[in-house]
């Protein structure tokens, strides 16, 4: 087994980083971002549609 030194992986990517660093380089500390800002959207687009649902169901069910 080799001897590597100490090191954490990019959050982005997974290439070896110092510990004091979160990402390689500025491009996958952004990419990273807007991947997070995607989930977040998606996230709250599944929330807004199955409350939507819930709520026609509901009253579909009070009008019947």
């Amino acid at each position: 087994m080799d001897n590597l030194p100490p090191h954490d992986h990019c959050r982005y990517c997974g290439c070896a980083v110092p510990f004091e660093q979160a990402y390689c380089s500025e491009e996958c500390y952004y990419k990273d971002k807007a991947k997070k800002r995607k989930e977040r959207r998606n996230a709250l687009l599944w929330a807004v549609f199955g409350a939507g649902g819930i709520i026609v169901i509901a009253a579909i069910g009070y009008i019947f």
